[in-house]
């Protein structure tokens, strides 16, 4: 089976396994563990294995950074806007080559354009973490026992 179908697969299963855990114990933001368990698909394990690692590293210190804002939203919010979108810059410029970097801006983007939106609830903007965390999880068993692509050195971008 091509590799491309075998990914397709792997995120398609881990995607419907998050589905089923949110129907269970209701998740707080159940697609950002489909994102946290999709998005990490590479074509090959390792790669899949350095995605994950890289987007909960990323996460782990993006979410905290942007919960560290909350206190002066109500205050600044033009600046909040303005500290976005230098994050997402960054996000874009790092990217194709730092995933954790690109995850860490992003999730410091999401907290802080949803608290400046009206989201105040610090559990509902911490859950991105522990979310990025299960779906990391599953994307890793998923990868690991689900039809496991090559174990390249070499990971693709996708």
């Amino acid at each position: 089976m091509k590799p491309e179908i075998l990914m397709g697969l792997q995120a398609a299963v881990a995607a419907l396994v998050i589905v089923t855990l949110n129907d269970v114990f209701g998740l707080v933001e159940s697609a950002w563990a489909i994102a946290a368990c999709t998005y990490v698909v590479a074509g090959s394990t390792l790669g899949t294995i350095k995605r994950i690692r890289h987007r909960i590293i990323g996460t782990a210190i993006g979410v905290p950074i942007g919960l560290a804002f909350l206190p002066i939203v109500p205050h600044a919010m033009i600046l909040i806007w303005v500290l976005a979108a230098l994050a997402m810059v960054i996000y874009a410029m790092a990217l194709p080559e730092r995933y954790d970097i690109a995850c860490g801006a992003y999730a410091f983007t999401l907290i802080v354009t949803l608290a400046v939106s009206g989201e105040a609830s610090v559990f509902t903007l911490a859950s991105r973490a522990w979310e990025t965390l299960i779906g990391g999880a599953l994307g890793l068993a998923i990868a690991l026992f689900l039809a496991p692509l090559g174990r390249s050195k070499k990971p693709s971008s996708g």
